[in-house]
C-alpha cells in the first residue's frame, strides 16, 4: 500500500513540476511576443543565474535556486528602469549591458553562491560550539554532585 502511495506522490510531484514549467514557458512566450526588446534585456540579466541553475549538480538545485533568487532580486531595479526608459532593442540591451548593472547582478549571484556554500559550515560550527558548552556545563554539574554526595569518580 505504501509503495502505491509513494508512487502517486512522485507522479504528482512530476506532474506539478511539469505544470509549473508549462506556465513559466507560456509567461515567457507571452513576454517575448508583447515586448521582445525588454525580454532580450531580461534574458541578458538573468542568463548567468539560469545557467548556474541548469548546471547545478546538488539535489534540489539549492545552489542554482539561491543564485537565481539573489540575481533576480538584484535585477528588479534595472528591469523596471528598462521597462519605463528604453526605446527599441538596442537601447534596452545597452541599458541591461551597462557595466554597473551587470556587475551588481553578477555580484548578487556570487553572493548567493557563497552563502549557499558557507551557511551549512557556519551552522555546523555554531552547533559544535553549543554542544561543547553544554558538555562543559554537564561535566561541571556532575563534578558538583560527585563532591556533594562524596561518590567515587569513575572516569
Amino acid at each position: 500500500m505504501s509503495t502505491k502511495t509513494a508512487g502517486k506522490g512522485s507522479v504528482l510531484s512530476r506532474a506539478s513540476g511539469g505544470l509549473v514549467l508549462l506556465i513559466v514557458g507560456l509567461g515567457c512566450g507571452g513576454m517575448i511576443a508583447v515586448a521582445p526588446d525588454i525580454a532580450a534585456a531580461v534574458l541578458l540579466l538573468l542568463l548567468p543565474g539560469v545557467v548556474g541553475w541548469l548546471l547545478d549538480p546538488t539535489p534540489g538545485k539549492a545552489i542554482g535556486r539561491t543564485m537565481l533568487l539573489f540575481q533576480g532580486a538584484a535585477s528588479i531595479h534595472p528591469i523596471v528602469s528598462i521597462w519605463f526608459q528604453c526605446d527599441g532593442l538596442d537601447a534596452c540591451v545597452a541599458m541591461a549591458a551597462d557595466r554597473r548593472t551587470v556587475l551588481v547582478v553578477l555580484l548578487a549571484a556570487g553572493f548567493g553562491f557563497v552563502l549557499t556554500q558557507i551557511l551549512p559550515m557556519a551552522l555546523k560550527l555554531l552547533d559544535d560550539g553549543r554542544i561543547r558548552i553544554r558538555r562543559a556545563r554537564l561535566v561541571a554539574e556532575r563534578q558538583k554532585i560527585v563532591e556533594e554526595w562524596e561518590l567515587e569518580r569513575s572516569e
